[in-house]
C-alpha cells in the first residue's frame, strides 16, 4: 500500500512571504490610483461650481446693464457731476485719467457709492446685486462721438448718427463666492 505524502508541509518551509508582499504592492497601487480619481472628481466639482457662479455673474451684470439702458432710454437718469460719479452717473470720460470704475475700491465703497444697484437676481443670501454707472459721451456729429474716444479709452473713432447722445454703461456684479463680472457698452439715444 502506498502511504500519503504531503506536498504542501516541505513547500510552507520554503516560502519567504513573497506573496505578502506583491498583495501589499498592489494594494498600495490601487489606493494611489483610488486617490487620484478622487482628486479629479473633487477638481471638476470645483470647476462645475465656478463655472456657474461666474454664470450667475454674468446674468446679474446682464440684467444691470439692460436696467441702465433702459433707464437712459427712458430719461430717468440722473443729472451727470461735474467730475467723479454719484447715484450710478459719472461725468465725461478724461482721456488721460483712469476711470473711477476701474479703481479696486469702487465697486465696493457702500458708505459714499459712484454706482447705482439694480433690481437683484435671487433672494436671500444668494441674491445678485449688479450695480452700473453711465458716463456721459457727449452728443454726436455724425463722425467720432466724445472727441473720438472708443470703448476702451482708445482714439478709435466711435461712429454714430448726428445729434445723438452717447453713453457708456458699466455693469459690475459678483456672486457670494466671488466670481466677479464687469460689462461695458455703448448706448445711443
Amino acid at each position: 500500500m502506498n502511504t500519503p505524502s504531503f506536498y504542501g508541509i516541505q513547500g510552507r518551509q520554503g516560502q519567504q512571504g513573497a506573496a505578502l508582499i506583491v498583495v501589499l504592492m498592489l494594494l498600495i497601487v490601487v489606493t494611489l490610483l483610488g486617490l487620484a480619481s478622487m482628486r479629479g472628481a473633487i477638481m471638476q466639482e470645483r470647476m462645475a461650481a465656478n463655472t456657474l457662479a461666474r454664470a450667475a455673474a454674468f446674468q446679474a451684470a446682464e440684467a444691470g446693464m439692460r436696467e441702465a439702458e433702459l433707464s437712459v432710454r427712458d430719461g430717468t437718469i440722473a443729472v451727470a457731476p461735474t467730475s467723479g460719479c454719484s447715484a450710478g452717473r459719472c461725468a465725461s470720460p478724461v482721456v488721460t485719467a483712469t476711470p473711477p470704475w476701474d479703481l479696486n475700491t469702487f465697486w465696493t465703497n457702500t458708505s459714499s457709492p459712484g454706482y447705482r444697484q439694480g433690481t437683484a437676481l435671487g433672494s436671500g443670501p444668494t441674491a445678485i446685486q449688479p450695480r452700473y454707472v453711465i458716463e456721459d459721451y457727449g452728443m454726436s456729429t455724425g463722425g467720432a462721438a466724445a472727441g473720438g474716444q472708443g470703448v476702451d479709452g482708445s482714439k478709435e473713432p466711435v461712429e454714430s448718427p448726428p445729434d445723438q447722445a452717447v453713453f457708456r454703461i458699466t455693469s459690475y456684479a459678483s456672486t457670494p463666492n466671488g466670481a466677479q463680472v464687469m460689462l461695458q457698452s455703448l448706448y445711443r439715444r
